[in-house]
């Protein structure tokens, strides 16, 4: 049996045909990898940010139009 740094490689392969048992085994690491970064990506944030803490604004930029303005019409 191939170790899973071995599968790894070989699924880079498009030409590589796994046997079920491979399969199984690559499937099932990758599976419990995906769960564990999900974990890990919806962890929560140990420190709350309060309701009172004091924010400063700055670089207030001012809409700019996003269309040209209109021309004016020529009169014939």
């Amino acid at each position: 049996m191939k170790t899973i740094e071995q599968l790894l490689e070989l699924a880079k392969n498009p030409y590589y045909a796994f046997t079920s048992d491979e399969r199984k085994v690559l499937d099932d690491f990758l599976e419990k990898k995906r769960e564990k970064d999900l974990a890990k990506s919806q962890k929560q944030n140990s420190t709350k940010s309060s309701e009172q803490t004091p924010v400063v604004v700055k670089n207030i930029v001012k809409k700019t139009p996003t269309y040209p303005p209109e021309a004016p019409e020529s009169g014939s």
